[in-house]
């Protein structure tokens, strides 16, 4: 199969790509690489990817051509940074990836998958499945239900269309995230033996390897089209249904049993457990990594040095800096489009 994965260079493509090219697809990657702080392109060009840098939002349509399908990635991740620069979330996140499945569609590519969230959910005291009622409470929640929208009903006979909500993400990638909250965790117990926990530790939140995301997308391409056009899919594991105080504490156990557990901010107001029942019975989808198992791996990279800690890593933060000197005219490297 010829897949074109947007945002491919992001946490989730390191991961996806090179799964992908291993089991024998063919790969071309469209990706702005502001985040990336190592050589991406050397590792893709080694895979034998073709390797774009370009923006979902302005990007040349025939790029699309000749493809078998699309996977989009690509956008302003996760409800903190979405709601950095409102409208630059919604300009990215949903007029760019409407863009993109409305030109896979023109351009003949069969079957287009984009990525949401969990988060839609919001908050509720029960188990979300893909039929409750949706209630996003921030930017980036929002640009997701509407996007999941749009982008669905483009599906017909000849053009199938998918959009999988993923629980939140852990794991280690070549691009790492030090900004979601299973990773954070483990670095701080690591470098600092403290765990900053958002109050008041109640809240649930459903998780997912990023290995184990990676493989609902390739599960997903590869069903068959009436199985999953027009279908919403949640992609994780009952059993990793946590409540952050609980996953403090296991994060603690597994990285550094002295850490010293810490709370800050206001009582977060999402809250929500998500129901994985229909991924698994529509598409025989389960999970293969918990929660134990990421962490040490990524402890055990801290330890060794094969894994760092660069302002990339913290997609937050970075994004700050980034708007920062885009407001200000300023221009880290002319190659690159920023935000």
């Amino acid at each position: 199969m010829k897949i074109f994965v947007t945002g491919g260079t992001g946490y989730i493509g390191r991961v996806l790509v090179p799964m992908l090219v291993e089991h024998g697809h063919e790969v071309t990657v469209l990706d702005r690489m502001f985040l990336n702080y190592d050589d991406v392109e050397s590792e893709y060009k080694d895979l034998g990817c073709n390797l774009i840098r370009d923006d979902i939002r302005y990007f040349d349509p025939s790029l699309l051509r000749d493809h078998d399908a699309v996977v989009d990635l690509a956008a302003l991740s996760n409800d903190p940074a979405g709601d950095l620069d409102p409208m630059k979330t919604w300009d990215i996140n949903y007029i760019g990836r409407v863009r993109v499945a409305r030109l896979s569609k023109k351009l003949g590519v069969k079957k287009y998958l984009v990525s949401s969230s969990c988060s839609v959910y919001g908050f509720r005291d029960y188990v979300a499945d893909e039929k409750s009622t949706v209630n996003p409470l921030t930017t980036y929640a929002q640009a997701n239900v509407e996007v999941e929208k749009d982008n669905l009903r483009l599906g017909d006979s000849k053009f199938t269309s998918v959009a999988l909500r993923l629980a939140t993400a852990f794991g280690f990638s070549k691009r790492m995230r030090f900004d979601l909250a299973i990773n954070a965790m483990a670095l701080n117990a690591q470098k600092k033996g403290k765990l900053g926990l958002m109050r008041d530790g109640e809240q649930y939140r459903p998780f997912v390897h990023v290995v184990d995301i990676s493989r609902a997308i390739e599960t997903a391409l590869e069903s068959d089209e009436e199985l999953v056009n027009g279908e919403v899919f949640n992609v994780g594991s009952s059993t990793l249904n946590v409540k952050l105080k609980d996953l403090a504490e296991t994060v603690k156990n597994a990285v550094n049993k002295d850490s010293e557990i810490f709370w800050y901010g206001d009582p977060d107001t999402r809250s929500y457990r998500a129901s994985f029942s229909k991924i698994e019975s529509v598409l025989g989808y389960n999970t293969t990594v918990t929660i134990e198992d990421g962490v040490m791996e990524i402890k055990e990279k801290l330890e060794n040095n094969s894994l760092g800690d660069y302002p990339e890593t913290h997609t937050m933060e970075r994004y700050k800096y980034l708007l920062g000197t885009e407001k200000k005219g300023l221009y880290l490297d002319k190659s690159r489009i920023l935000l």
